[in-house]
């Protein structure tokens, strides 16, 4: 056991350890400073903590230390085991969180609070994100519906040099091809019946950022407006000849492969290439299920709810076809449903 302060960064560079499990009530130490000192030891081997029930505010320290994964006791050993294999496995063979992939580098502390989870995949997402922050480029989210693409947006522009602008945010599918040319430029008095004088979402955005939802159902009359935007950075509101000039960094989104819309001619193009620059992929919870309490916990806090062992479980081995957002739906149902202050699995419906 190495639950001495002293002797635990000696005993781990004594060693070639495959990885740590970290037991918050057998340290019989302050936990989290005996954790800090494991994981200041170069090279050290992947840390996943154990612990009884789920402490949220552990689980934030033991993130922004550096943590691979969050288990709850009981656990069966096969299933704990698989996990860890899929941890190795998605590191691609790494023995050590150093690789980067880790949430212990000072970067990926930045977007602790706006992009929860200590796995593989939710630790590459952070670093990715932060990676765009010196761009002014366009960057095209991919992403299934559900999977948080909107809070990427967000998390990209709060850590952007458009960060001090407006941030302004629009769905293409969610209105009409004549209402959504005024939404995106605007109208002068008169342009049509009760139009008055208003910016448009390009006006609005200047200086900031322009992040556009399921930039795949963008009608396809308004797409070489869209682009002529792009291009000459000049927007005109309908009824009006004169232009005013633009500067916003775009940020786009979609759930669907817009190579295939552009094979099948409902995207243009040109209109693609000039969106298609940076690339952030968001991962399905079906490839984090690790993270799910940590997810989860604000809503439990409102709520005043706990997880049982076996509900963790359950959350865990569903596929999640909704991703984070059927994720948060089911719990609130379970919460405003459950009697108790404990969820337990016959209370949770997907």
């Amino acid at each position: 056991m190495l639950d001495d302060l002293g002797r635990a960064p000696l005993e781990i560079t004594a060693n070639r350890y495959d990885f740590i499990f970290f037991d918050i009530g057998l340290t019989g130490l302050n936990a989290i400073d005996l954790l800090e000192r494991i994981i200041a030891v170069h090279g050290h081997p992947p840390v996943f903590i154990l612990s009884r029930e789920f402490c949220f505010s552990f689980c934030m320290k033991a993130q922004k230390a550096g943590v691979c994964g969050y288990f709850q006791i009981p656990y069966q050993f096969p299933v704990l085991f698989r996990k860890i294999n899929r941890f190795f496995a998605a590191a691609g063979g790494a023995s050590s969180p150093g690789d980067g992939m880790t949430t212990g580098e000072p970067d990926s502390d930045v977007l602790g609070d706006m992009i929860r989870g200590t796995s593989i995949p939710m630790c590459k997402l952070r670093k990715d994100i932060l990676s765009l922050r010196a761009h002014t480029e366009p960057v095209l989210i991919h992403g299934e519906t559900g999977s948080g693409k909107d809070l990427a947006a967000r998390a990209i522009h709060e850590h952007s040099l458009a960060a001090s602008g407006p941030y302004r945010a629009w769905n293409a599918s969610c209105i009409t091809a004549s209402l959504a040319e005024s939404t995106l430029f605007g109208t002068i008095k008169g342009s049509y019946t009760d139009a008055g004088n208003s910016k448009g979402l390009f006006e609005s955005a200047d200086g900031g950022t322009l992040f556009i939802d399921e930039i795949g159902e963008l009608d396809k009359a308004l797409q070489p407006k869209f682009l002529r935007v792009l291009e000459d950075k000049q927007v005109q509101r309908l009824g009006s000849s004169q232009s005013v000039t633009v500067d916003f960094r775009l940020v786009c989104a979609t759930n669907r492969c817009l190579q295939d819309t552009v094979a099948s001619g409902d995207f243009r193009e040109d209109l693609y290439h000039r969106l298609d620059v940076l690339r952030l992929d968001i991962p399905p919870l079906r490839e984090h299920p690790e993270d799910i309490p940590l997810l989860v916990s604000g809503l439990l806090q409102t709520y005043h709810k706990v997880l049982s062992n076996n509900s963790i479980e359950k959350l865990q081995d569903y596929s999640w076809p909704g991703n984070v957002r059927q994720l948060y739906n089911c719990l609130l149902r379970a919460s405003c449903t459950a009697t108790g202050d404990v969820i337990y699995p016959d209370q949770i419906h997907f």
